[in-house]
């Protein structure tokens, strides 16, 4: 992989994880309005740290099934995150 895949592999990863983290947040609220806000702002501001920061309009060698296996990566381990700090916070 070149320097650049990797930077833009990294960044896909954090913005899947982030994204994926922030709508589990908000379909497992259940009317908790602290969780359902903290999903929002996670997701907006994923969004808005990943199309503005860099430009992502350049080509690049990330193929499909690259970008697929990230996001399943990211959103694996939001999952993951999301099921053990919920076993923490029941266990405190």
């Amino acid at each position: 992989m070149y320097r650049m895949e990797i930077y833009y592999i990294v960044d896909y990863l954090l913005f899947t994880f982030f994204s994926s983290l922030g709508v589990l947040q908000i379909a497992l609220s259940k009317g908790a309005s602290k969780s359902f806000n903290l999903g929002i702002v996670v997701v907006i501001g994923s969004y808005l740290w990943f199309f503005s920061v860099a430009d992502r309009n350049i080509p690049t060698v990330l193929e499909g099934v690259q970008l697929f296996v990230v996001f399943g990566l990211g959103a694996s381990l939001a999952i993951f995150i999301t099921k053990n700090l919920s076993i923490f916070i029941k266990n405190k």
